[in-house]
């Protein structure tokens, strides 16, 4: 079995400002403030989390193998778009 990386380089998209961070273990991190220009990530479509989008290493969970969220099964409707209290769920 090996080893899980739990830091990883977030890089933005928009600016290419690079900051090493650590990952959760226990959940999926949908946002991340650019330490720069201050744009919010989100995950790409498809991905679990900002870290599977533009980190140097995918999250825990998809290291091991045992998926993250249950993307592309019962994804989250919240994957990908800004929640803004409550669940997000009953909403379209």
């Amino acid at each position: 079995m090996r080893a899980i990386i739990l830091e990883s380089v977030l890089t933005c998209p928009h600016c290419s400002f690079a900051k090493q961070e650590a990952m959760p273990t226990d959940a999926c991190q949908f946002f991340y403030e650019c330490g720069n220009c201050k744009t919010l990530l989100r995950p790409n479509p498809g991905d679990c989390c900002v870290f599977c989008s533009f980190g140097s290493m995918k999250c825990p969970p998809i290291q091991e193998q045992r998926g993250c969220c249950d993307i592309g099964t019962n994804a989250p409707p919240h994957v990908g778009k800004p929640v803004f209290g409550g669940r997000g769920r009953g909403r379209k």
